[in-house]
C-alpha cells in the first residue's frame, strides 16, 4: 500500500493540468480514466486505464419531447425506441495486475418510458473477455433498468439494471479447467447492477458514488460451485473530488478474475466527447 501512495504521486505529478469546465457530452460519448491501481492480493501496484464507450445508431422518437436520449430524464414524457451500442472495461499496464479483468462490448434494442420514474427494457447482445482474450464468452437475452432522480436527497440519481441471458462459454479457458473438459453448454445467468450516486458540491467533494454488480448462474453444476464459477459481486465506493480527480475502493471479483480481492483505485477523470 505504501508504494501505491508512492506511485500515485509520481503518477498525478506527471500528468497534465487541464480546464475544471466540463460541457456536456454529445453522442457518442467516450470517457478514459487514466488510475493506478492497486490490490490486497495482487502482486503490486499498476497503471490502468478505465474506459467507457456508448452511442447509437438508430433512434425513433415515439412523442417524447426530449432528445431521445437514454440517460435518466424525469421532465420527459412518453418514450422512444433505440438502439445503443458500448464497450467499458479498465485495462492496465500488467494483466497479470489487473483485478478488474473485465472487457465488456453490448450492442441492445431497448424501448424507453419516461414519467416519474424511468423505464427501460428490451434485448441485448453481450461480448465478454479479459484483457488478454485468453478467457471470453458471447451473453444475448433481456434486459430492464429503472431509475430515478432525486430518490432520497436533492441532486441525487438511482438506477437498476436486470440482465437475464444466455452465455455461450465455449471460449472460457478457466471454465473448461474447473470442468475437466472442452464441452461446454450454454447456460442462464442473471447480471444485476444498482448505482446511487449524490452531487455533493463541497470544497473538496464533488460526488460520491456506490455502485454493486452481481452475477449469478441457474443451476450451476457442483464442479462449478466448486471452483466458485457460479457467482460473481463486486462493490464499489468511489468519491469524485475537484479537479476531475477521483479515489475508489472496491471489494468482490468480477468474472475471469479468480479470486476475491479488495482494489484501491486513485485517478482522473477525462471525458473526450
Amino acid at each position: 500500500m505504501k508504494n501505491f501512495l508512492i506511485y500515485a504521486a509520481l503518477f498525478f505529478l506527471s500528468l497534465p493540468a487541464h480546464a475544471d469546465e466540463t460541457k456536456a457530452a454529445p453522442n457518442p460519448s467516450l470517457s478514459i480514466n487514466p488510475v493506478m491501481i492497486d490490490s490486497k492480493n495482487g502482486s503490486g501496484s499498476t497503471l490502468g486505464l478505465e474506459y467507457a464507450l456508448s452511442g447509437k445508431w438508430k433512434n425513433l422518437n415515439l412523442g417524447s419531447n426530449d432528445a431521445g436520449t437514454d440517460k435518466i430524464d424525469p421532465d420527459a414524457t412518453v418514450g422512444n425506441a433505440f438502439v445503443n451500442y458500448s464497450a467499458k472495461g479498465t485495462v492496465a499496464a500488467s494483466k497479470d495486475r489487473n483485478p478488474k479483468n473485465l472487457l465488456e462490448f453490448e450492442l441492445n434494442g431497448k424501448y424507453r418510458f419516461s414519467g416519474e420514474i424511468d423505464v427501460l427494457s428490451g434485448f441485448f447482445t453481450k461480448y465478454e473477455t479479459d484483457q488478454s482474450f485468453t478467457n471470453k464468452q458471447l451473453v444475448y437475452g433481456v434486459t430492464a433498468t429503472i431509475g430515478k432522480r432525486n430518490l432520497l436527497a436533492k441532486n441525487d440519481e438511482f438506477a437498476f439494471d436486470a440482465y437475464y441471458g444466455r452465455v455461450d462459454p465455449k471460449g472460457d479457458d478457466e471454465r473448461k479447467k474447473a470442468l475437466g473438459t472442452t464441452a461446454m453448454n450454454p447456460y442462464n445467468r442473471w447480471d444485476l447492477e444498482l448505482l446511487y450516486l449524490v452531487q455533493v458540491k463541497s470544497s473538496i467533494i464533488d460526488t460520491v458514488e456506490f455502485n454493486y454488480r452481481y452475477y449469478l448462474e441457474n443451476g450451476a453444476s457442483t464442479a462449478i460451485k466448486n471452483a466458485d464459477l457460479d457467482k460473481f459481486q463486486l462493490a464499489t465506493i468511489r468519491i469524485g473530488l475537484q479537479k476531475d480527480l477521483f479515489i475508489a475502493y472496491s471489494a468482490g471479483k468480477l468474472p475471469f478474475n479468480k479470486k476475491n480481492d479488495q482494489i484501491f483505485q486513485i485517478g482522473l477523470s477525462y471525458k473526450f466527447m
